[in-house]
């Protein structure tokens, strides 16, 4: 049993003449689809006939007394940028129908040679059909991939908040408990030498604890700089200077303004990016010196980190990413910014970090690089 009949295509032509206008059917009408044609003489008429309902496909006329194909084709895309378009003309000219392709025309076609115009509609509805489905998957992947960097965003923002929760529980629990073990310890010592007991153990673990508590102030340091409470500049000041001390690399830091406004998550990711960067420059670089640069525009606010190294190949960011760089690439996605990452052989390599400074407000823009880590 056969499935119910397709509907007819609705085709608007463009034609002052009614006699061109029932040849032009009947040679569809004759081999292909069901049709139900509209013929339209004028501007007026034709934007009537767009408004009353979707067309599937415009013949149009080149030469009209008030309209012509140009004019017709224009209609047409601002109805429907996809909407198929042929134009017929009873003027032989090949710069004619260049311009008209150019113009957004599907097929040009002659009106001596009428028997082309069934296969140049097909054509062109399965072309028409094609160049929706295109913008339907692109309209997909684009909201795919808003949703992607949504959720990317969300999980460094939740994974910096358990860094915060962490750090926070390490100082006010573990800390607390070792000052109080370290006073106890103090006071073990004190009454052993009251008793006349020299224990050599009592320093040892002293020391043992030092160490326990700076190796917790270290923790609590990566998971979240305290120093990130007295601002974003402070903070990467003390994280370059840091790195200069334990390296022995020569650092530079600059900032266009003293002090930022920026949301947590900002500062947050803008900090992540100049550690992870650093972090770079001490496995891989061999750099004798390194600059960090923040800068501040109207809506825009930027991270260079450069250093004199011995650099990469940039081949390298395409066929092995490392995953530390590439993360960072991806949380500037998810907030809207963008990140680079350009190296040359003994050249040196830069990683620039831009983001809105704020949620609402667009990145100025910039290229998207790949990670090397």
């Amino acid at each position: 049993m056969s499935g119910p009949e397709p509907a007819p295509i609705r085709l608007l032509v463009v034609e002052d003449s009614e006699l061109d206008f029932d040849l032009l059917t009947a040679t569809l009408a004759r081999d292909g689809p069901r049709l139900r044609a509209e013929r339209v003489e004028d501007e007026a008429g034709m934007r009537a006939a767009l408004e009353r309902g979707p067309v599937d496909a415009v013949l149009a006329d080149h030469n009209l007394p008030r309209f012509d194909s140009f004019s017709a084709l224009k209609l047409a895309k601002d109805a429907d940028p996809d909407l198929p378009v042929l134009v017929v003309s009873g003027e032989m000219s090949e710069d004619l129908a260049v311009a008209t392709l150019h113009a957004g025309a599907d097929d040009f076609i002659l009106k001596s040679r009428l028997f082309r115009v069934g296969p140049a509609l097909t054509r062109s509805l399965r072309a028409a059909e094609q160049r929706r489905a295109g913008r339907a998957a692109a309209a997909a992947l684009a909201d795919s991939e808003a949703r992607l960097r949504e959720l990317a965003r969300h999980l460094e923002t939740a994974k910096e908040e358990e860094r915060r929760r962490i750090a926070g529980e390490i100082h006010d629990d573990i800390g607390s408990t070792l000052t109080a073990l370290r006073f106890e310890t103090v006071a073990l010592g004190r009454e052993l030498q009251h008793r006349g007991i020299d224990s050599p153990r009592v320093p040892l673990m002293l020391d043992l604890l030092g160490q326990v508590v700076a190796a917790s102030h270290r923790i609590q340091h990566k998971l979240r700089p305290p120093v990130l409470d007295a601002g974003l500049v402070a903070a990467l000041q003390w994280l370059v200077n840091s790195f200069g001390e334990r390296s022995g690399v020569r650092t530079h830091f600059e900032a266009n303004r003293d002090e930022i406004e920026l949301a947590p998550d900002r500062c947050a990711a803008l900090y992540r990016a100049a550690q992870e960067a650093l972090a770079n420059v001490s496995k891989h670089a061999q750099a004798r010196q390194v600059a960090v640069q923040l800068f501040v525009w109207a809506h825009e606010v930027s991270l260079e980190v450069s250093d004199d190294g011995v650099g990469f190949d940039p081949d390298l960011l395409r066929s092995a990413p490392g995953f530390g760089l590439r993360a960072l690439l991806e949380r500037a996605r998810g907030l809207g910014g963008w990140a680079e990452i350009s190296s040359s052989a003994n050249g040196g390599a830069s990683l620039m970090f831009s983001i809105p400074t704020q949620n609402d407000a667009p990145a100025e823009g910039g290229p998207e690089g790949a990670g090397h880590a």
